[in-house]
């Protein structure tokens, strides 16, 4: 049990590297953009007061959910291998991410397009301190990180797997309506996660290949 306590520190830990690392990342002189145009649609035709405020405190708490929830769930059944793998992929997409910023930065639709709200600014702030990064559009660690969530929730039944796709469903809209990302972000987030899932896979089974049978 010690161990999996152990794993989830880690997992915390890791958040706040994530944290500081990209802080020490130059700031670009000309970050990319994309078009926007899935943002300003949105925010056009869909916007109200309430609407806006449920937007923001999905895409800031669901968020915490998706990553620490994940790890909640893997803990409490005891899962101490999926635990371990969960962390390392979790390490492994955020130092991806990180190394995307650093050679690619690029500032999300909120800066760049003119038009889009920054609504999360308005409405709430405070959150955009804990931004370790704001050329950091590309890719979506919002998504990233609900997706590597998702593929490890997938044996604990339906209804669990069910609330987790919704979630990212809903957290993945938010990102993009409030302009934080554009869609492009959110396709790489989704690869990133599938790459860092399937290179730890794979490194786990190189590892067991070398042992051998126990």
């Amino acid at each position: 049990m010690h161990r999996l306590y152990r794993l989830l520190l880690l997992l915390v830990m890791a958040t706040v590297f994530y944290e500081v690392v990209p802080r020490l990342l130059p700031q670009p002189e000309s970050p990319h953009a994309f078009g926007g145009e899935e943002v300003l649609f949105l925010q056009s035709r869909i916007s109200s007061r309430a609407f806006d405020a449920a937007m923001v405190w999905i895409y800031s708490l669901v968020y915490v959910f998706m990553i620490y929830g994940t790890g909640i769930c893997i803990l409490l059944r005891r899962d101490v291998p999926r635990l371990e793998r969960y962390v390392a992929v979790f390490v492994t997409v955020q130092a991806m991410a990180m190394l995307t910023w650093w050679l690619f930065p690029v500032a999300p639709p909120r800066m760049a397009v003119e038009g889009v709200r920054g609504i999360r600014e308005s409405i709430l702030g405070i959150t955009e301190t804990f931004n370790p990064y704001p050329w950091g559009a590309f890719p979506s660690l919002h998504v990233a990180n609900s997706v590597s969530a998702v593929l490890f929730v997938r044996p604990y039944g339906r209804k669990v797997l069910s609330v987790w796709l919704a979630m990212l469903l809903l957290l993945a809209f938010s990102t993009l309506y409030l302009g934080e990302h554009y869609w492009q972000d959110l396709a790489a987030g989704t690869l990133y996660s599938l790459a860092g899932y399937a290179f730890i896979d794979r490194l786990i089974k190189a590892r067991k290949g070398r042992e051998g049978p126990s």
